[in-house]
């Protein structure tokens, strides 16, 4: 399993109402947290998705570019 970082612009809690559905969904609860600490969103996966976690906060105002680590 792959994890997928995210800087994101999620401001607080209620930022993350619309899309903590859709990540329950798509990814399982256990599969993804957020650190409102640093912003970051961490996705465990399978598959290719950063253009969908990308696609899912651009559509609810939100954010989000990957971290690439080398």
């Amino acid at each position: 399993m792959n994890t997928v970082i995210f800087k994101t612009s999620v401001q607080n809690r209620i930022d993350m109402i619309a899309v903590k559905p859709v990540f329950n969904l798509l990814f399982g609860k256990q599969n993804w947290l957020f650190s409102f600490d640093d912003k970051l969103l961490k996705v465990m996966t399978t598959v290719p998705c950063a253009d969908m976690i990308k696609a899912i906060l651009r559509e609810n105002g939100l954010v989000g570019e990957e971290l690439r680590f080398a």
